[in-house]
């Protein structure tokens, strides 16, 4: 299995890429009461979704902050969450904690696996296990239960939530046809994407409008009250969030970590201004960030990470309008 340290940077992909994602989770949400129960709970709106649908959404505490941010996946029987494995020890207990007042069981999935499928033939593979029309949909439903999720920019990707007979199959048939990768390369698309996926460290630090959720369909402001809802709403109407996520690239002869300190330099000194999300490296010493900054930052300022001696930062643009909280 090949790692994010054996490519030099994503343009070059190979044509066929499966990624097992070994570190990340499928929680299961399962009884009569689970949509009112995540309803309660999830930033998004998930009576808006039918079966096959999905979208990204946080849990926060009751003072707003994200314990963690998920994709949500609904199926007929249950509805998924799918995040890194370390945050599940930190926000499952807290999303129990109100299970038992709704009839609703709520565990690690044991039905189904979560694969990421990439490569500029990723395409090409779908139309023909399945159809063209799945390729172009944001997400579909197979016959076969599967659910594949086409994945934003930097590249061609997919997102699938297999059953596990399904899963094998699917290893069986890619084992000679693509390249595999661990999930460090998966994690590397998400930041070129600017789409920031809570670890244990960072729980319960940032508002989701710190996350960016807001300019990428991860909150609705209409559906009513659910925990941290207040918070969430105060800072779309009262302008009270003056920060946000962005993009930082430069190198480094160390990888950074979700957690630590993002520095800039102002007149010739270097002060605390944010903190990493998520990171990255590649072959080639390469670093991506994503890191919670001011909302003014000027992309013509010079940061480092506090802990990596000589981990010169530059701004990178996002690949989307950060909207209006």
């Amino acid at each position: 299995m090949r790692t994010l340290s054996q490519l030099e940077n994503i343009s070059k992909l190979p044509d066929l890429v499966l990624c097992p994602l070994d570190s990340w989770d499928l929680i299961s949400v399962t009884g009569e009461d689970r949509i009112t129960f995540l309803q309660g709970q999830l930033t998004c709106d998930l009576e808006k979704l039918k079966t096959g649908q999905q979208t990204l959404a946080a849990h926060c505490n009751p003072q707003g902050k994200a314990w963690t941010v998920a994709r949500i996946i609904v199926l007929e029987d249950r509805v998924l969450l799918t995040q890194p494995s370390s945050v599940s020890e930190v926000q499952l207990p807290e999303l129990k904690k109100y299970a038992a007042f709704s009839k609703v069981v709520i565990q690690k999935e044991t039905e189904y696996k979560v694969f990421g499928l990439a490569g500029p033939k990723s395409a090409e593979y779908i139309a023909e296990e399945a159809d063209t029309a799945t390729t172009h949909e944001t997400s579909s439903l197979l016959d076969s239960g599967t659910v594949l999720i086409k994945q934003p920019y930097p590249s061609l990707r997919y997102l699938a939530i297999m059953k596990n007979a399904v899963a094998e199959d699917l290893l069986a048939d890619l084992k000679n046809k693509a390249e595999i990768f661990d999930d460090s390369l998966w994690n590397a698309m998400n930041i070129a994407a600017g789409v920031g996926f809570i670890e244990a460290k960072t729980s319960a630090q940032f508002i989701p409008q710190m996350l960016n959720l807001q300019a990428l369909d991860g909150i609705s402001f209409t559906k009513g009250c659910y925990i941290g809802q207040e918070t969430v709403a105060r800072a779309k109407y009262r302008g009270a969030n003056k920060r946000a996520m962005f993009i930082l690239t430069g190198r480094s002869n160390d990888c950074p970590k979700a957690g630590q300190t993002i520095e800039i330099l102002l007149n010739n000194n270097w002060k605390r201004v944010g903190a990493i999300v998520s990171a990255c490296q590649y072959g080639d010493g390469h670093i991506e960030v994503l890191a919670v900054l001011p909302k003014d930052t000027n992309p013509e300022d010079i940061f480092q990470v506090k802990e990596l001696e000589g981990s010169t930062l530059y701004y990178a643009p996002l690949p989307y309008q950060i909207a209006e909280d």
